[in-house]
């Protein structure tokens, strides 16, 4: 999966990271904060687009599906 998201700083992403990776279907995930959208791709074989979204709301962050 992949999404655009309001993640702007790298402490940021880490906290998102660490919670995703925290998840058993989780297999990978990295930020891209190079790119202007500030990808963020996961990996997973069981956790869904709306439970990646909703760890990120958690942090008052936002995300998008990128097709």
């Amino acid at each position: 999966m992949v999404f655009a998201t309001g993640v702007t700083s790298v402490e940021q992403a880490n906290i998102i990271l660490e919670k995703l990776l925290l998840h058993d279907g989780v297999k990978q995930a990295n930020f891209d904060m190079e790119d202007v959208d500030n990808i963020l791709r996961v990996v997973s074989s069981g956790i869904t687009e709306r439970e990646i979204e909703q760890i990120l709301l958690q942090q008052r962050l936002w995300c998008r599906t990128l097709a």
